[in-house]
């Protein structure tokens, strides 16, 4: 079916090609009676914009490449919806790419999203090093690092201080009198991995608690690492008494071994997670966990692209959101009296870090 052109809608709404030009880019007044037969006519002819053709006129795409590394991770999902609602306002679309958390995939779709001219590229990384970045700083497209960022990079980042949360999960066991405290970390090769093993010590540090290797295993960030180092732990010699899992994914994986084996929480194990999916609240028992501001993370990170684009030579912003404990059952709280008390406590060391 061939393609109408902006030269049949003018025909048809009665209107010269310039005018249906300004009605659609509103560079000029148009009035509502000729707007409204322009409208129609677009509608009549199915008439579809070149948008190929319009960037290559104006240098501008108003799209902007979103590189994720998990689509069905729920705390992805919902930033992905606060970065498209935000560029939204300001006509920008997003083409949106799942890495898989494979570095060769990332590198595939950035030559891909380069080459279709996009404005602008929001990255959470799948583990690519600053110097492969810093050479693409050589394109002049803008770039954003939401969650995960390569160290030494000279771009905007937006992230959760994901070391205050990893330091207040573990600060949160110690309380309840837990000693022997292990952790189920993401890579240490990516930003969210590190920072939070980094909080974990600290805290175990911070309160004299002895830190064993053997109650630190490091995995990736899906399902079955959750799953695969959750029957590590509990089938060694060193057994935990409470486990700080860092991502939802993998504390889902840690969830179904515990089942599947057995093994009661808290009464047996303490679990605390990462990230406050829905279900972590109606699981049996319900997980604490810490809480990233995820579509906050989305709405800050395509409003530092939009101002990035406006002006290339703004200041470069590093942001760091706060994370949110949240109490529940799996690490042994229970009633409403212990879990404001502890929300209290919290509340006061958060504000002194």
């Amino acid at each position: 079916m061939k393609r109408a052109t902006l030269k049949e809608v003018a025909k048809l709404a009665g209107v010269s090609t310039a005018t249906v030009s300004n009605a659609l880019n509103r560079t000029k007044y148009v009035s509502e009676e000729v707007m409204d037969k322009i409208h129609s006519a677009i509608q009549e002819l199915n008439y579809q914009p070149n948008i190929v053709a319009k960037s290559l006129r104006v240098q501008e795409s108003r799209i902007i490449g979103l590189l994720i590394s998990d689509i069905a991770n729920p705390f992805l999902t919902i930033v992905v919806r606060g970065i498209e609602e935000e560029l939204a306002k300001s006509n920008y679309n997003i083409l949106l790419c799942n890495t898989d958390s494979s570095v060769e995939k990332e590198r595939k779709y950035l030559e891909v999203l380069i080459g279709k001219r996009v404005d602008g590229l929001i990255i959470s990384s799948a583990g690519n090093t600053g110097d492969y970045f810093r050479s693409l700083d050589k394109t002049g497209v803008p770039m954003v690092f939401l969650n995960r960022c390569p160290e030494f990079m000279n771009s905007d980042v937006i992230m959760t201080n994901n070391i205050q949360g990893a330091y207040c999960a573990t600060e949160h066991l110690i309380r309840h009198g837990y000693t022997k405290i292990a952790i189920i970390a993401g890579p240490s090769s990516i930003s969210t991995g590190k920072d939070r093993l980094i909080g974990y010590k600290r805290a175990l540090e911070d309160y004299g608690v002895n830190e064993s290797d053997q109650l630190v295993k490091e995995g990736f960030f899906n399902t079955q690492s959750g799953y695969d180092k959750m029957k590590e732990l509990m089938e060694q010699d060193i057994k935990p008494d409470a486990v700080f899992i860092s991502n939802n994914s993998m504390t889902l994986g840690a969830y179904k071994y515990l089942k599947e084996a057995g093994l009661r929480v808290p009464d047996q194990v303490a679990v605390l997670g990462y990230d406050d999916p829905d279900w972590a609240e109606i699981v049996d028992p319900p997980i604490t966990t810490i809480r990233q501001p995820a579509y906050q993370l989305g709405v800050q990170a395509a409003s530092l692209m939009l101002a990035r684009i406006k002006d290339s030579q703004v200041k470069r912003e590093i942001m760091y959101m706060d994370p949110a404990l949240i109490i529940r059952r799996s690490c042994g709280c229970v009633g409403e009296e212990q879990i404001r008390g502890e929300t209290n406590q919290l509340r006061d060391v958060l504000s002194s870090l």
